[in-house]
């Protein structure tokens, strides 16, 4: 398999335009509005000089119905919390950045979702501040290939799962969960290959990413029977949820095999990133799993790092003595993660998820993931 991506998440805008053989992609300036047109009316009030009005009321209310169809998914709704202003206080930080490399006794300034400064004896003041004595301090880790729904079920073959068949409510479900495992364990951004629940529940995938707060991305899967179909899917699901303005950190790729991308993609010549190959962050290191997975999703200029200036994925973990001498991940669990902070927002502290719904959905979740189980055993070939 090949994954690649459009990358939506920089400085810029990709744009996808539909003709009748062709996609085209424009790049404009990216600006932020004030409020989101699909959940604050009235539409159309954003700061003057800072975005443009957004003149799409057709995507907005698309993505209106998909919030509303959500809400019979589950009964856990989605909270998340708003940026912190704090300062960490004498954690042992490893920056994964040349120029600051590991610091004893670290304070870590953290404002507006960005990492303002890192050093020793800051004098950054806050109403929060966060001891982080006998913690150690790394930027957040990266997934950069996962199949959430898969890993849970235990799957020996993503690729081949069979979930298509599965109900919207117990995809949502199960990935929701998934995900909450993943930021309970120090994951901050996730690329979720969606070759295992196929492309007919992409926009439920995307829902649910949006709902667990974690940066990432989300591969569409080019499974459609026709080319047409194909270019139709991709582009009706960038236009709805990866155009600006956009109020959630996801980007959206697109995984396929030789034949698919060749021509769908190579005959346009669209600007594309790779975001897996043949190495990954599975051996554990500490590099691999935060600034090398960052690279080889395109995320490195916002994230992998304590650097002042990128957002603030970061977390704190207990007990982490090999850490210290540069060495392994491999050990690391859920249970010593004691702080994980994603975009400024805290959504793990002293150990406990900041989540308000984690029973429901880890209860939702245990049922759904019962239902796949069930109907991967039904739709298993017999030999």
């Amino acid at each position: 398999m090949i994954h690649l991506s459009v990358s939506n998440l920089g400085k810029g805008r990709l744009q996808l335009r539909s003709q009748p053989d062709s996609i085209t992609i424009t790049i404009k300036g990216r600006r932020r509005p004030m409020f989101c047109l699909c959940c604050r009316p009235p539409g159309g009030f954003f700061a003057e000089g800072v975005a443009e009005p957004v003149l799409d009321f057709a995507q907005a209310l698309k993505r209106r119905t998909a919030y509303e169809r959500r809400t019979s998914y589950s009964a856990a709704p989605a909270v998340h919390p708003g940026q912190t202003e704090f300062v960490i206080r004498n954690a042992h930080a490893i920056s994964m950045d040349p120029h600051i490399g590991d610091l004893a006794n670290a304070d870590i300034h953290i404002r507006d979702g960005a990492i303002v400064n890192i050093g020793r004896n800051l004098a950054a003041t806050s109403t929060l501040e966060i001891d982080g004595s006998g913690l150690t301090a790394l930027p957040g880790l990266v997934a950069d290939h996962r199949h959430p729904v898969s890993e849970l079920l235990r799957t020996d073959d993503p690729h081949g799962a069979g979930f298509q068949a599965a109900q919207a409510e117990v995809v949502y479900r199960a990935l929701r969960l998934a995900l909450l495992d993943l930021a309970s364990a120090g994951f901050t951004c996730v690329h979720v290959c969606g070759a295992d629940i196929g492309s007919g529940h992409a926009e439920t995938a995307v829902l649910a990413q949006i709902d667990a707060g974690l940066r990432g991305r989300f591969s569409f899967p080019l499974d459609a029977p026709t080319v047409r179909e194909r270019k139709k899917a991709v582009r009706e699901l960038y236009e709805t949820w990866f155009a600006e303005p956009v109020e959630h950190l996801l980007d959206l790729g697109i995984t396929g095999d030789d034949k698919d991308l060749e021509q769908i993609l190579a005959p346009h010549r669209l600007p594309l990133t790779l975001t897996h190959d043949s190495s990954s962050s599975a051996d554990g290191t500490a590099a691999a799993r935060t600034i090398g997975a960052a690279r080889r999703l395109g995320y490195d200029q916002w994230i992998g790092s304590l650097s002042p200036g990128k957002r603030a994925d970061l977390i704190l973990v207990r007990g982490s003595a090999q850490l210290r001498t540069g060495k392994t991940l491999g050990q690391i669990a859920a249970d010593d993660v004691d702080f994980v902070c994603i975009d400024g927002c805290i959504r793990k502290r002293n150990g406990v998820l900041t989540e308000p719904n984690e029973g429901l959905i880890r209860r939702e979740g245990a049922e759904a993931i019962a239902r796949l189980g069930v109907l991967r055993h039904e739709t298993k070939p017999r030999s």
